[in-house]
């Protein structure tokens, strides 16, 4: 029964992909931001599933029970906090841009060549890491309930992956994604008022689960404090610079539809995270008496084996695959114009039709995916901190210099690109050359970043005013 409904859905997916590929018929528009026409409903559920990934949803469990429920409540508060920030500082400008990317933003407001090589291949780098942790996860599953071996699963679910985003861009990518949130979002909470029922009375699992685990409550057992901050300030300013994100600004119709839709996958994103937080981690602490914390991103499948039938195991397995593919999907679109819009488009074929470019998309994006698929075949353990590293990253690198960007018109082309250059090496640096405790690197290089951008921007003459014209370059509707 998990089987078929699992393969069903693979099949529900391609065939989303096969209708989009019809409507893209080579245009960029549609291929990249899906013709800058989603309403805010659509947009509401795919914000909620582009972010709503494989650690979100399943890892988060095992995490909270091997590294402390305040790491993972730390984690689940930063990304809601995220959407706001996300709805006040950047909606409006970058849906104004109308472009399709990151990279495109920082061209418009400023004028670097090496932000211009720069920009696409950190965000290739870290979305490469995302991926690899989103196909660890698919294959967790498929390896854990479908009987498929652990190279079969990243196999077999990473060709899916690829399919329907090479075929059919951002609007197979968004349908597919409304799909999947709304299917995501209804069994966490069914998942959740199982569990609950099963807990009996709550207060009574709850101390069991403390007893069970001891580090499941304690403050800086685990972990140290600086790990729960930084872990919340990775979300909490990633969700501004994320690509995959970005570009669901700039598919959105309106402005208002934008800043609404962010607003709305706040709550919906609020809800799942503390029915993870509050209800499935102590749930499966207090109920599964063999969880195995070597393999600590099973055990949200290990509880739904112990307290769901059948049908409603296939249908968790199902929304833990949705989850990954909409998240996944979204980063291999953030790749694929990475690099064929804003490195091959740009920088070495500007004559490219656009025909040639959606060509150009479709290939990157099976060539990232096998290069992802490679490195999920050997990952690290903790899905959720392999993740938040990959957005640290990507918070470290772009977050300084797009807010200032934005909203400080002295900010100077030379001072973004070296506070962009300053914040990803000295992230990369934390994270590679010391052994500093989980999600701590970005309390280093987030500061590094601001401090380099002002600085160098002081030092420069001023011309951020008539750069920062060229950011909104026309009125949208609102």
């Amino acid at each position: 029964m998990t089987l078929t409904i699992v393969l069903l859905y693979f099949a529900v997916v391609v065939a989303v992909g096969i209708y989009a590929y019809r409507k893209v018929n080579g245009s960029t528009d549609q291929f990249f931001v899906a013709g800058r026409s989603l309403g805010t409903f659509v947009n509401s559920w795919a914000f909620l599933a582009s972010l709503a990934s494989g650690g979100s949803v399943m890892a988060g469990v095992g995490t909270g029970i091997a590294l402390g429920l305040p790491y993972f409540a730390a984690l689940a508060a930063g990304a809601p906090v995220g959407f706001v920030v996300a709805s006040i500082l950047v909606a409006r400008p970058l849906r104004n841009l109308g472009k399709y990317t990151i990279p495109d933003f920082f061209a418009a407001r400023f004028n670097s060549k090496a932000m211009a090589w720069a920009v696409p291949l950190i965000i290739v780098a870290g979305s490469l890491a995302y991926i690899v942790a989103q196909l660890k996860g698919a294959s967790i599953v498929a390896s854990y309930l479908l009987g498929w071996s652990y190279e079969q699963g990243i196999v077999l679910t990473g060709i899916v992956f690829i399919l329907y985003v090479a075929i059919g861009g951002f609007l197979s990518v968004t349908l597919n994604d409304v799909i999947q949130g709304i299917l995501m979002f209804s069994m966490m909470v069914g998942f959740a008022v199982m569990a609950y029922a099963a807990m009996g009375s709550y207060s009574s699992s709850f101390n069991t689960a403390l007893e069970n685990y001891p580090s499941l409550g304690e403050t800086g057992s685990a972990l140290p404090i600086a790990s729960y901050i930084g872990g919340f300030l990775t979300w909490a300013t990633a969700i501004c610079v994320l690509p995959h994100v970005i570009m669901r600004v700039y598919s959105a119709k309106s402005v208002r539809s934008a800043r609404l839709s962010l607003n709305y996958a706040m709550l919906i994103f609020g809800v799942m995270m503390l029915l993870g937080v509050l209800v499935l981690t102590p749930a499966a602490a207090a109920l599964v008496d063999d969880l195995d914390l070597t393999q600590p991103d099973a055990a949200f499948l290990t509880l739904a084996e112990h307290v769901l039938p059948p049908v409603m195991l296939g249908v968790v397995v199902a929304a833990i695959l949705a989850a990954i593919m909409s998240t996944t999907a979204g980063l291999l679109m953030a790749c694929n114009s990475a690099l064929a819009h804003d490195i091959y488009a740009k920088l070495i074929r500007p004559q490219a039709s656009q025909r040639e470019v959606v060509w150009a998309a479709g290939i990157a994006t099976w060539i990232v995916g096998g290069i992802a698929m490679i490195f999920a075949l050997n990952p690290p353990d903790f899905l959720i901190v392999l993740y938040t590293a990959a957005v640290g990253l990507l918070a470290s690198s772009f977050f300084a210099p797009m807010i200032l960007g934005i909203w400080w018109p002295r900010c100077t082309t030379r001072g973004a690109t070296a506070g962009l250059f300053a914040g990803a090496v000295t992230f990369a640096a934390a994270f590679l050359l010391f052994d500093m405790p989980y999600s701590t690197e970005l309390l280093v290089a987030l500061p590094v970043s601001f401090v380099t951008s002002v600085g160098v921007s002081l030092a420069a003459r001023p011309g951020g005013e008539r750069e920062k014209e060229r950011l909104e370059p026309r009125a949208q509707p609102v």
